[in-house]
């Protein structure tokens, strides 16, 4: 399915947002994406340079596909997907859930940041690095 690469894509994305450092000052990057039905929404919390929390939503219109379609995309593990194609981050997804409702196809997940490797994290950047790679990649966002 080309949609569920997205998943992966917007998967992969969530990772490279992790970040270390000192510090008190608390702030939150939230990053969208929409393409071709596909909507993803990263939710990252900051405590100075050190990522705190992490967030994401990834939805899929599904409104153009018929009753059987529907069923085909709710019985495929997008959490699964998910966490084996970051191998390196598996054990840090804590938590997601997938669900179809109003025709479309929902997946959270949060990411555990004291489960990810300590080397993964040190070669991670600051709220305002995340948010510029982020954007390179096409997403919008804002950084309270």
């Amino acid at each position: 399915m080309k949609k569920g690469k997205y998943l992966l894509f917007g998967g992969l994305l969530a990772v490279s947002l992790l970040a270390t450092g000192c510090g008190q000052k608390e702030s939150k990057l939230v990053c969208t994406q929409s393409q071709k039905g596909v909507d993803v929404v990263f939710n990252v919390g900051f405590k100075g340079d050190r990522v705190d929390s992490m967030d994401f939503t990834y939805n899929m219109d599904l409104s153009s596909y018929n009753d059987t379609q529907i069923d085909a995309v709710g019985k495929q593990d997008f959490c699964e997907l998910v966490k084996s194609s970051m191998s390196a981050y598996k054990d840090a997804f804590t938590n997601c859930e997938q669900k179809i409702e109003s025709k479309k196809l929902i997946v959270s997940s949060v990411l555990d940041v004291d489960k990810v490797a300590g080397d993964e994290k040190d070669n991670m950047g600051t709220p305002e690095e995340a948010k510029k790679e982020l954007e390179a990649e096409g997403y919008t966002c804002t950084l309270n």
